[in-house]
């Protein structure tokens, strides 16, 4: 069995990025081994945490960098802050979710673009929006 444990989003809106998930994906910011402001850990209903966030001051990224740089040795070629935002070499994430309307409504109402697929014969609805990092969030609502 195989299942998409996290993702991790380097991210210049600590904050924002947090709201994001928990408003319109329906994630919980919850505990996170880290100091406060350095990162975040937004979990689904089931208590895992699916989404680690780390913070990074764009006036002063290369203490991260150089954290990053540490953890991961030559795995990371480059790290060049201006790569951070869109999603890189990750197209999208994908979330299963419910309550289209809802999640619709509060897109709308926080004014964010967004683009909606349907497929009937798959029963499912889909939802595209773009998360403060410029990372394509796919929501998708089946039934």
């Amino acid at each position: 069995m195989v299942t998409l444990d996290h993702t991790n989003i380097r991210s210049f809106d600590l904050a924002g990025t947090i709201e994001f998930y928990e408003d319109i994906v329906g994630l919980k910011a919850g505990a996170f081994p880290g100091a406060p402001g350095q990162g975040a850990w937004l979990y689904d209903d089931g208590g895992h945490p699916v989404i680690h966030v780390v913070a990074i001051d764009p006036a002063r990224p290369e203490p991260v960098l150089a954290s990053i740089r540490e953890r991961m040795g030559d795995l990371i070629e480059t790290l060049d802050p201006a790569g951070f935002t869109g999603s890189g070499a990750i197209d999208h994430i994908a979330f299963r979710c419910s309550d289209y309307d809802g999640v619709r409504g509060r897109i709308e109402s926080r004014k964010i673009a967004f683009r909606s697929n349907e497929f009937p014969s798959f029963n499912l609805r889909q939802l595209f929006v773009n998360d403060p990092s410029g990372i394509v969030v796919e929501l998708n609502f089946h039934g």
